[in-house]
């Protein structure tokens, strides 16, 4: 009988960010960048794993979440 693998930490957070970018490659054909940023900003990641989903920079998405924001609070 074979043991079950056990699988840590590591594996794990290797395929939720391939799942991650696979998401966001089926949601870039339909949302713009400022709102993929804005749905991933919503689930608490760090600017850094938004940009590395996204293929941007932190700066990048830093800046698109300070005009959403802005946008925001004047609607």
């Amino acid at each position: 009988m074979r043991k079950p693998s056990a699988i840590g930490f590591a594996e794990l957070h290797t395929q939720l960010r391939l799942t991650n970018r696979l998401l966001a490659a089926g949601l870039r054909d339909r949302l713009k960048q400022n709102e993929l940023i804005g749905l991933l900003a919503s689930t608490g990641a760090s600017h850094q794993e938004i940009a590395d989903v996204l293929d941007t920079t932190a700066p990048t998405v830093a800046v698109t979440l300070n005009r959403l924001r802005k946008k925001e609070r004047a609607n």
